[in-house]
């Protein structure tokens, strides 16, 4: 049996090391592509947490139990992969050999569910460790719900200096510290060097200051090679109340004739100094061929730790009663349909409300039998209506809690909800429209990774009055739109709400719901089952189509007068309602025609950018959009004075189909 890093046994510790050293310059030798600097100097870091801490089964790497790692300096993805390679990870030579080629299993930074042992898909600085604290809710939060026979594991990071200087790693740390997330262990590879130069150019904050004054345990590592120290700091961060961040100081390119500059960070390394540097490192100057004793030795570490602890674990899991293991599985399989059959919605007397209220109705309504739905608002909650009203706040006293206050905080509640979604639960995050831009960088992520995160957005156009153009919506809505595989919805009323939540969970994708703060009344004609198609047919034609309107949203109510009119003077007029253009283009052909004939003059009328229509339309003159900025003034005032009303729309269109 391996001992681990001890004194004794570091001929072997070594040669594991600069093995996994050796395999990451060859990688990127042989892509011509890639950022040997922190895979030389962080190659002890990440040896040290897989060999001797990290409780994972590289032959079952989807483990709901298994530690977490993730990457946030994502661009040392060949320090990884190498790692998980001699870490017993479904991984070859030739995997290592295709690094940055396309459709190979080592892209050129992480991606989960393409590489065996990628828990998040990183490469933006400060998204990873963001989407850490995530991981570290969700496990707080499900320990306390399974059981920690059941649930109990640890969330590492790799970081570096560039990770903590973007701003949402603020955000997220803050947060982290205030939650008091125990089982988040930060290892901090400290170079002082980006890519441009020394770090003194651009950082000199203290580091430890910082994370303390922050709630965290801060550890100094001095010398990144010695490999006892970090593993006794690790050790030490494991028994902390507080989440830990252990700053490991190394020299960037590690042995490289460049070492310790900025030359060596994302360049790769000459043949000659590949040659100097395994020379020093006592490795065959042939690429792409590790040590067999090293090789064996790594993952003899990690099977002599954590063999019998996947056992026992799956021991208990047979153990468990048929209720309990089918919500496990629910977690474990958290990209399968749910089917939300009965949604209790009780309507208001008039028949009037704001679809920010019908989807706060909703979402508790869902919260009642699916307990695993989580998340908040950036301190908004109050007007987006996103609280589970039978639950107290997530907190480190009771991580129960399904209701988290992420705080003014909206880049660092997005990327959470990224790591919330990554172990299972559903979350959603919710803020006013407007603010979607400072969210968009973890949207991008969800969208990336497939993950079935929740966005509420509300407040969604410019008919939110008085409070003017830095709250009014206008080209958010195009913004999201083009983001791919992020399905976005601007639902016209509780009905069109309901169908959207119901698309939402059945379709498991990550999606934006865009909501009115305006009451509006609840259409006759709106259809939930319909809604989940993305587009219908809200208000068919009488006998022969003169032509079609697509609406979504609060627009609906306008756009019905618009008919109404226009009928009266002779014009046979179809409305389609689209609340989700992304749903209805996933339809047959078939359906999409029968929604939108070919060669019929097709309207929109939405109070948003062109952008997302002209697919649908002639040209312009067909578009009834706002493209500008808005005012502040009241909501009527407003749209007369963009010309966004019922009597400068017939006219328009009244001149196009005479």
């Amino acid at each position: 049996m391996m001992i681990g890093f001890k004194k004794e046994n570091n001929q072997v510790d070594k040669k594991i090391i600069d093995n996994i050293r050796g395999l990451s310059i060859d990688m990127i030798d042989n892509a011509s592509s890639g950022h040997p600097g922190i895979a030389l100097g962080a190659a002890p870091i990440l040896t040290t947490l897989y060999a001797n801490h990290l409780v994972v089964n590289p032959k079952d790497d989807k483990w709901i139990n298994r530690d977490r790692f993730v990457m946030s300096a994502g661009h040392g993805s060949s320090l990884l992969y190498a790692t998980l390679y001699m870490s017993g990870y479904n991984l070859t030579l030739d995997d290592l050999k295709d690094f940055r080629k396309i459709d190979s299993k080592t892209p050129g930074h992480p991606e989960i569910d393409v590489t065996p042992g990628v828990d998040v898909s990183t490469g933006p600085l400060g998204q990873g460790i963001a989407t850490a604290v995530g991981i570290a809710i969700g496990e707080k939060h499900q320990e306390k719900y399974f059981g920690e026979d059941i649930i109990n594991y640890y969330t590492y990071v790799l970081c570096g200096e560039g990770d903590l200087m973007e701003g949402v790693s603020y955000e997220v740390c803050s947060l982290a510290g205030k939650l008091g997330l125990n089982k988040l262990i930060v290892l901090m590879d400290s170079n002082g060097i980006t890519l441009d130069g020394s770090l003194d150019n651009s950082f000199n904050e203290n580091i430890k200051m910082r994370f303390e004054s922050q709630g965290w345990n801060y550890i100094n590592v001095a010398d990144g090679e010695i490999t006892n120290d970090i593993d006794a700091a690790i050790e030490k961060a494991k028994q902390s109340d507080k989440p830990t961040l252990i700053e490991i100081h190394t020299v960037i390119g590690k042995h490289s004739i460049n070492q310790a500059s900025s030359a060596v960070h994302g360049s790769p390394l000459s043949k000659e100094d590949i040659t100097n540097v395994k020379e020093k490192l006592d490795l065959r100057d042939i690429a792409f061929q590790p040590n067999a004793e090293a090789l064996e030795s790594m993952q003899q570490s990690i099977k002599d730790r954590c063999d019998h602890l996947y056992e026992n674990w799956q021991k208990r899991y047979n153990e468990l009663d048929s209720n309990a293991k089918k919500e496990l599985n629910q977690i474990i399989n958290f990209r399968n349909p749910v089917k939300l059959k009965d949604i209790i919605y009780d309507s208001p007397v008039d028949m009037k409300e704001a679809t920010r209220e019908s989807s706060g109705k909703v979402l508790n309504a869902i919260s009642d039998v699916y307990p695993f739905l989580i998340g908040g608002s950036a301190d908004v909650s109050k007007s987006t209506n996103s609280k589970i009203n039978s639950s107290s706040a997530f907190s480190n006293n009771y991580p129960l809690g399904r209701n988290i206050h992420f705080g003014i905080r909206e880049h660092a509640m997005s990327s959470i909800a990224n790591g919330i979604a990554l172990t299972g639960l559903t979350p959603f995050a919710s803020t006013f429209f407007s603010f979607s831009d400072y969210a968009k960088p973890a949207i991008r992520m969800s969208a990336l990774m497939d993950l079935p995160v929740i966005y509420v957005f509300t407040h969604d156009s410019i008919t939110v009055g008085e409070d003017g153009p830095t709250h009014q919506p206008v080209e958010q809505l195009i913004a999201l739109r083009s983001i791919p595989n992020l399905d976005v919805y601007r639902p016209a009323d509780s009905n069109e709400v309901i169908g959207s939540y119901k698309a939402i969970f059945e379709n498991r994708k990550p999606a934006a719901l865009v909501l009115g703060r305006n009451k509006v009344e609840i259409n006759e004609f709106t259809n939930i089952n319909e809604t989940m198609k993305g587009a219908y047919i809200l208000e068919k034609e009488r006998k022969k189509l003169d032509a079609i309107i697509i609406t979504t949203g609060e627009e609906l109510t306008l756009t019905s007068k618009v008919k109404k009119e226009l009928e009266s003077k002779g014009y046979d007029i179809r409305i389609v309602s689209m609340p989700s253009i992304e749903v209805f283009e996933r339809q047959d052909e078939k359906y999409k025609k029968e929604i939108l004939p070919e060669n019929t003059k097709t309207f929109v009328i939405e109070a948003s950018s062109s952008y997302s229509w002209y697919k649908y339309v002639k040209d312009d003159n067909y578009l009834f959009n706002i493209n500008s900025f808005g005012y502040s003034g009241k909501k009527d005032d407003i749209l007369n004075k963009f010309n966004f009303t019922e009597k400068d729309i017939i006219k328009k269109i009244e001149e196009l189909l005479s």
